[in-house]
């Protein structure tokens, strides 16, 4: 091959497109095929990779993906970005919108248009680990489920309105009165006294 042959040959492969053949995901590399080459196990570029943030995103097997060959070797390529292809098109239309969708259907989106942060799990669950956490809300929060359960003692702050019963095995107080040893008569009848019942 010519001097200016092989100089077009590294300028063409200083950019390439493939798709991801294989994953290490313990050493974060993956092969791709790109142009009927198979790589080498390359590194994928992450948003961030430093001592205060790193990020975790991998890429997965037959995703389309960009590869930035330093000297036109794909032997030190990159692979810094995937692309949208027919198979795996884009989740969303919206110039607005930030989507993340996942294979089982959960998905992540903050639509800046609507102010709405959704977030759908599904049949999954969601889990928060924290020493505190802060709900504030300029109207109202509702929660919408069969069962709420609280570990804990819950302080109130405001009135609390029931619609349907409200039922404990342990004692009800109003200031130093408790309910279940609070024994009321009737005034202006002989009626006997009563003990409510819990």
């Amino acid at each position: 091959m010519s001097v200016l042959g092989e100089h077009d040959r590294l300028l063409g492969n200083v950019v390439l497109m493939g798709i991801v053949a294989e994953i290490d995901a313990e050493q974060a590399r993956v092969r791709v095929d790109a142009d009927g080459l198979r790589t080498a196990w390359l590194p994928w570029a992450e948003r961030r990779t430093g001592p205060g943030v790193r990020t975790w995103c991998a890429p997965e097997v037959g995703e389309q993906v960009v590869l930035v060959c330093p000297y036109g070797d794909p032997a030190q390529a990159v692979v810094v970005g995937s692309i949208y292809r027919d198979a795996y098109p884009a989740p969303a239309n919206a110039a607005t919108l930030h989507r993340t969708i996942y294979a089982d259907g959960s998905r992540v989106e903050y639509d800046r248009a609507a102010h709405a942060l959704t977030v759908f799990v599904g049949e999954g669950t969601v889990t928060v680990h924290c020493k505190t956490a802060t709900v504030t809300a300029s109207e109202s929060v509702t929660l919408d489920a069969p069962t709420v359960r609280a570990t804990g003692d819950v302080a109130i702050d405001g009135r609390l309105t029931a619609q349907g019963e409200i039922a404990t095995p342990s004692e009800v107080k109003a200031g130093d009165i408790g309910l279940k040893a609070h024994h009321h008569t009737a005034q202006g009848s002989n009626a006997p006294t009563t003990t409510a019942q819990l």
